[in-house]
């Protein structure tokens, strides 16, 4: 296990800059006390502190270490990942919540759309027991479905739980118009095999659709 001081301070030395950040997502509630040794925290930096992050993380001591841009292309003008170390936890940060096109393009990320990043940054929620930045309960629910579709193709266990945890928020009018921003004119039926627990059809589903 990750010893969870070596966490607690770096989300402390985030804090204490002010630097504007969200934590992704706590897969299973695992940091910072269960987090395996040699695993990666993901993070959104607000492209507006993208530099001075690299510039306060270093400065404090933290590994500068390559990240997913070492092997996958990143379109659109987004900014390289930055990934940092200490001990045996990896610290990764992207300025732009991000997927996989399912294409012939080969490797490669691209932001999802402006609105989508815009409501993350508006709607982020202080976590008062663990003193950190997490996102809202529809853009988490809106990247573990993005995640899973784009970049694992499948849904793994541990992203239906958190899916589930927070299922109440798909009927949300906030979650449809961001996920019509990625799924277009198929986000009713996703919204529909998700409350059905049909994971395993969606996507099949989503990419025989055709009535755009």
């Amino acid at each position: 296990m990750v010893d969870a001081n070596i966490i607690l301070d770096f989300f402390d030395l985030l804090n204490s800059h002010e630097l504007k950040y969200v934590l992704i997502k706590n897969d299973d509630d695992v940091i910072p006390y269960q987090l395996q040794s040699e695993s990666d925290i993901d993070f959104l930096i607000h492209p507006s502190d993208y530099h001075r992050l690299i510039d306060i993380v270093v400065q404090n001591g933290y590994e500068k270490k390559i990240g997913e841009s070492c092997k996958r292309y990143f379109l659109e003008q987004l900014k390289d990942d930055l990934l940092f170390r200490k001990e045996d936890c990896y610290f990764h940060f992207y300025e732009a919540l991000s997927c996989s096109p399912l294409t012939n393009m080969g490797n490669c990320k691209m932001a999802l759309e402006r609105s989508v990043q815009k409501y993350i940054w508006e709607n982020r929620v202080w976590d008062d027991k663990n003193n950190w930045w997490i996102m809202d309960d529809v853009s988490i629910l809106l990247y573990l479905i993005v995640r899973s579709v784009f970049d694992k193709k499948n849904f793994r266990e541990k992203y239906i739980r958190e899916i589930e945890k927070r299922i109440t928020y798909i009927d949300n009018e906030d979650f449809f118009l961001l996920a019509r921003t990625v799924f277009f004119g198929f986000t009713p039926k996703l919204v529909e095999l998700v409350k059905k627990k049909e994971y395993e059809c969606i996507l099949g589903k989503y990419l025989s659709y055709s009535e755009y």
